[in-house]
């Protein structure tokens, strides 16, 4: 009982100490993080500080280098400023391509409304031609149903008093019809009924004949919608085609006259010279000149001379001339119709180009005018724009007026 006494207050008394010791050394333990930790945390404080004097001082010299007047360098951001002027250049540019693209749209515009316009006057004019040969076709007079009633000829149409002896309406009064006599009455109802199912069906008919035009007339309305766009590229080119052929036509006709000119006058010297060496031969081999003796011969003997008689010409010669003289006339007469038929040709040219001229003023004009108008209104517009937005920035953005407080925050140090 003792030794079991004593073995538990020995266990009793180990146990405590190992409790002991391991409370110490847990203690021990602790006492070294805690310096560890210390020793870590004013080195990280060493650091900060240094950097915080460091950031300090460089800010110093920044005071010192920029604050002070002397030592200041005072300049621009070129960069900067280079930026800035490429970007107003390149808005500027855009500014003028926007306007460029807006008046050849403009332009574009107007000559696709002035086609439209002439078609729409030449599709109304076609209707209209139409609409009068429809009416004149299918619309006549003696084709309407009542026309029986105002027909200038309904007289002459309608049957004599009397077409023969055996005569119905004959009888001894000599009245045509009685009351109650009506013989053809079976015949004439039939025709009545024919003639009201004639009248049906020609109703009918035209009705089924103006639906089908309708329709007709809407799909040629929709392609012509669908082909206008392809039509005015076509006018575009064809115009464009028609100019440049006009200018070829022009150019080819002034050389052409220039060339005809030319051989004209060429051939009028050549002419002229030819009837000079004429005249000159002609006087040169003439009897007057050469006194020849055929002229003076007498009819009475071919060895006699009649010494007073005048040296004249032959007839032969004489008949050679007056040709000659006639056909220089045909000739004069001839050049002087191709120099008129000219005069007139250059003055109806002359008159061509100075209708076109003036067609083309008068379309510049309606076109300036056009564009003065739209270009008065866009402005309007724009400054109705610019007035509102004045009164917003005066009434909703520039409320909040900044304080001296505001202006005093600013210069107080190098950032």
């Amino acid at each position: 009982m003792v030794r079991r006494l004593v073995c538990f207050h020995l266990n009793t008394l180990h146990s405590t100490h190992q409790q002991l010791f391991l409370s110490v050394a847990f203690l021990q333990a602790l006492h070294w993080l805690k310096m560890l930790n210390s020793l870590f945390i004013n080195h990280q404080d060493q650091k900060e500080a240094l950097a915080i004097e460091r950031r300090r001082r460089f800010e110093e010299s920044r005071k010192q280098r920029i604050f002070n007047a002397r030592r200041r360098i005072i300049g621009v951001d070129t960069d900067a400023l280079g930026y800035q002027v490429q970007e107003k250049q390149e808005a500027l540019q855009a500014e003028s391509e926007q306007a460029r693209k807006l008046a050849e749209e403009v332009h574009r515009q107007e000559q696709v409304l002035l086609l439209k316009q002439r078609e729409q006057r030449q599709e109304r004019i076609r209707q209209e031609d139409e609409l009068n040969r429809f009416r004149a076709t299918h619309q006549r007079p003696e084709q309407s149903r009542d026309f029986d009633l105002f027909d200038p000829d309904g007289l002459k149409k309608e049957l004599p008093a009397r077409t023969g002896d055996d005569d119905p309406r004959l009888s001894v009064s000599g009245a045509q019809l009685f009351d109650g006599e009506d013989l053809q009455e079976r015949h004439r109802r039939k025709v009545q009924r024919e003639q009201q199912r004639s009248w049906l069906e020609q109703q009918i008919r035209e009705k089924r004949q103006a639906e089908i035009d309708r329709r007709a007339a809407e799909r040629f309305l929709e392609e012509t919608l669908m082909s206008r766009e392809a039509r005015v590229h076509q006018l575009n080119a064809q115009e464009r085609y028609a100019r440049e052929k006009i200018q070829e036509a022009v150019n080819e006709f002034n050389r052409r006259l220039m060339h005809e000119q030319d051989q004209q006058r060429r051939r009028k010297d050549r002419e002229e010279q030819e009837d000079n060496l004429a005249e000159i031969y002609n006087h040169l081999t003439s009897d007057l000149l050469t006194e020849n003796p055929d002229a003076a011969k007498s009819s009475f003997g071919p060895n006699r001379v009649i010494t007073a008689q005048y040296k004249g010409m032959s007839p032969e010669e004489l008949e050679q001339i007056r040709q000659q003289q006639e056909q220089q006339l045909e000739e004069l007469n001839r050049r002087r119709q191709e120099e008129a038929n000219t005069r007139e040709s250059w003055d109806r040219l002359a008159n061509d180009f100075d209708r076109a001229v003036t067609m083309k003023e008068r379309e510049l004009m309606r076109r300036r005018h056009a564009l003065a108008e739209q270009i008065r209104h866009e402005n309007h517009q724009l400054a109705l724009d610019q007035q509102r937005k004045l009164a917003h920035l005066d009434q909703v953005v520039y409320q909040n007026r900044p304080t001296q407080a505001y202006f005093d925050q600013f210069n107080t140090c190098t950032r």
